[in-house]
C-alpha cells in the first residue's frame, strides 16, 4: 500500500460534521484502553508484558492504516505511536484521529525524530514520550491521560505527569516547561533532560545517568554534547553557571537541579 501523505483523503467512520464539536464519551470502568502503533514487534511485545502490571489493555497495529481502522471501530482510551508509523505518515494519522476524537494520542519519539514530533504536536498530539519506551514515564502518561486525572489524587495532589518545584512547572502531558509561570520552549532532549534533573531535584545527577537517560546508550569516553545541552538550557532559564539559580555544576561528577535556591 502506498504511503499516505498530510493531503491525502483517508476515510474515516463517523467523522462528524466540521464545527461541530467533538464529544468524549463517558469511559467505561475497567482496564485502560491503549491502541499502540508498532511496527517492531520484539518493542510491541515487551511493551504489552511491562504493562500487563500498570491495568493497561493494549491492541497492538503494525502500521498507522490499521491504526484508523481500529481507531473507529474500538474507541480506545489513548492512541500511543511511534514517530514514524508505515503506511500512513504521522501527521496525517494525528489529524484523521483528531477530527473524530478527543483520545490523548502519544508520540514515541528518539533521535532524528524531532520535527515529525513537532509537526505532530501542533495538529493536536497531546505529548511525547522517549522511545524506546521508559515503562515508568509511560506508566505516569497513561495515567494522566485518564479523564479527571488533572487534579492528581483524592487531596488534589499534581498528577505524576505534572511536576512542580519551587519556580518551575514541568507538564509532562503538553510538553511544556513554565518558569516563574513563564512558558519555555525546549527541543526534545532538553525537555527529557530537565524532566530527570526535576524528578531527582536536590541529588546530584552523573553525566552517565543523564546520558543514559535521556539518550539510551552508553556514555561515550569524550563526549560534551550533555554539556552544550546544559548550557543552552541554562540560558533559556535565565541562569548561570557563575551564578546558578536552578542548574549546578558538580566538578567531576554531574549536575544538581536546586529549585529551592530559586529568587
Amino acid at each position: 500500500m502506498p504511503a499516505l501523505t498530510s493531503s491525502t483523503a483517508v476515510p474515516f467512520p463517523s467523522t462528524p460534521v466540521e464545527d461541530e464539536a467533538v464529544e468524549r464519551p463517558e469511559r467505561p470502568e475497567g482496564p485502560l484502553r491503549v491502541l499502540l502503533v508498532e511496527p517492531e514487534s520484539e518493542q510491541s511485545h515487551q511493551l504489552v508484558l511491562s504493562l500487563s502490571g500498570h491495568d493497561v489493555d493494549i491492541t497492538v497495529c503494525v502500521d498507522g492504516a490499521e491504526a484508523l481502522l481500529r481507531v473507529g471501530m474500538m474507541r480506545p482510551d489513548t492512541l500511543v505511536t511511534s514517530a514514524d508509523p508505515p503506511e500512513v505518515d504521522l501527521e496525517t494519522l494525528v489529524r484523521v484521529t483528531r477530527r473524530a476524537t478527543e483520545i490523548p494520542i502519544l508520540i514515541g519519539v528518539g533521535p532524528g525524530d524531532s520535527q515529525r514530533a513537532m509537526r505532530a504536536l501542533a495538529v493536536g498530539a497531546t505529548a511525547c514520550v522517549s522511545r524506546p519506551y521508559r515503562i515508568p514515564e509511560l506508566a505516569a502518561l497513561l495515567r494522566g491521560s485518564l479523564p479527571g486525572a488533572d487534579g492528581g489524587g483524592p487531596n488534589g495532589s499534581a498528577s505524576p505527569a505534572a511536576l512542580r518545584s519551587g519556580a518551575l512547572e514541568l507538564d509532562a502531558l503538553g510538553h511544556r516547561l513554565f518558569v516563574d509561570g513563564n512558558p519555555v520552549n525546549l527541543a526534545l532532549r532538553e525537555f527529557g533532560i530537565m524532566d530527570f534533573l526535576l524528578r531527582h531535584n536536590g541529588r546530584v545527577v552523573s553525566r552517565e545517568e543523564l546520558w543514559t537517560e535521556v539518550w539510551h546508550k552508553p556514555l561515550p569516553p569524550v563526549n560534551n554534547t550533555i554539556a552544550v545541552h546544559i548550557r543552552r538550557l541554562r540560558h533559556k532559564l535565565g541562569d548561570s553557571e557563575a551564578q546558578p539559580r536552578f542548574i549546578h555544576t558538580v566538578r567531576g561528577i554531574g549536575y544538581r537541579l536546586d529549585t529551592a535556591s530559586g529568587f
